[in-house]
């Protein structure tokens, strides 16, 4: 590992607002870096999966992988939910192909035709001879699991924490969207940048970018300049922003009275890897996850209180003519990122939400305390309990 890098993120991730700068270049793309992120916090925290509207029925599954662990989210007979290994314990092949689908009765390998129930305990396989399989010892492992608001989160550590403390106190400031509203989920195709993940999640958090990179699309509707800061830590962070009204006056009078909040948006930044927008229609997300040392796989989704399908629809172009935009300069700037004489400069007050965010991947690699949770008066004016 490149100890001389390693400290230099350490003291760079760390640092407070007013000290802050853009990280050491080479973090974006060096391997030793990438693996010890893997390590330290996709194999030791909660991470984003799915809605758990998407596994509503029996036999329901989600396939996936968190830090090319192979994962299987089943809904069982008995109602549970259960992240189970994805691989079969006889020589390790992909049980349930990747994405959303229904088991069946039974999972059967399709290499040699182990059969594994919907609770991953070992039921046989075919043609063993004389050899006696030890069903209690072929069982498929099994993974921390929590719901969340609609939200499920996979856990990969021997020892997790309890995902309560990850969010405590942050259901306060959502109560006004009422988010058990929106219980129809849709996701859209899964997108793969060449970026680092740490780039896409940092262009996903911030707006100062907006009025930059998205004139024609986001600055339209949540400008910049209408973006704050509401509340956060290294744990979570909200963001929010006043939004562009274009309704006439006719059209606002018959809306009637409703809080102003709801002119306005959440930002929900759930490290390490989820980035959610909140208004009064719905909950929107990107997942974020790491491919490689400049690979990610970025997943739009969202639940929404109609179902929808219409992936041709005006608000879902909208939704991808912006994220074509993301890709676009995310990729971009990870070109930058092999200067050898390059560094991060000074970052603005309308980064502070980078900030909570290194100073999250600080605690994880190197345990460094972050700075003090803070709330802001829009919080206490729109949104804190």
């Amino acid at each position: 590992m490149n100890q001389t890098l390693m400290s230099a993120y350490k003291e760079s991730a760390q640092a407070s607002l007013e000290q802050a700068n853009g990280l050491p270049l080479a973090v974006y793309h060096d391997p030793s870096v990438f693996d010890a992120e893997i390590k330290e916090v996709f194999l030791n925290d909660w991470v984003f999966a799915c809605a758990e509207a998407q596994l509503s029925q029996s036999g329901d599954y989600y396939a996936f992988e968190i830090a090319r662990e192979p994962l299987v989210i089943i809904r069982g007979k008995d109602g549970a939910l259960r992240a189970l290994s994805n691989i079969c314990r006889h020589r390790g092949t992909p049980l349930l192909d990747p994405g959303f689908g229904q088991i069946g009765k039974n999972i059967v390998c399709p290499y040699h035709a182990w059969t594994f129930d919907d609770t991953g305990a070992f039921k046989g396989a075919p043609l063993t001879g004389e050899i006696k399989v030890d069903k209690e010892k072929h069982c498929l492992p099994e993974f921390a699991i929590a719901s969340w608001n609609g939200l499920i989160f996979v856990n990969l550590s021997d020892a997790p924490r309890p995902f309560s403390e990850k969010v405590e106190g942050l259901d306060s400031y959502l109560s006004l969207f009422d988010l058990q509203r929106f219980k129809q989920p849709y996701q859209m195709p899964t997108e793969h940048w060449d970026s680092n993940w740490k780039l896409a999640v940092e262009n996903g958090i911030e707006s100062y970018h907006l009025f930059k990179v998205h004139k024609e699309t986001l600055e339209t509707t949540t400008p910049s300049k209408q973006a704050y800061y509401v509340a956060g830590s290294s744990e979570w962070t909200l963001t929010g922003g006043k939004m562009k009204d274009d309704r006439g006056t006719l059209s606002k009078w018959l809306s009637g009275n409703y809080p102003e909040a709801y002119d306005h948006y959440l930002l929900l930044f759930l490290p390490p890897s989820l980035v959610a927008v909140i208004t009064y229609d719905g909950l929107n997300w990107i997942q974020i996850m790491p491919r490689g040392p400049e690979q990610c796989a970025v997943i739009p989704g969202g639940l929404l209180e109609h179902k929808t399908t219409n992936f041709n629809s005006p608000e879902f172009q909208f939704t991808q003519a912006f994220l074509n935009e993301d890709k676009q300069i995310c990729e971009r700037v990870q070109q930058g990122m092999h200067a050898r004489k390059g560094k991060g400069g000074k970052l603005v007050s309308m980064e502070k939400i980078l900030v909570d965010f290194r100073q999250y991947l600080a605690n994880r690699l190197f345990q460094t305390e972050p700075d003090p949770f803070i709330e802001t008066e829009q919080a206490q004016r729109f949104y804190a309990e």
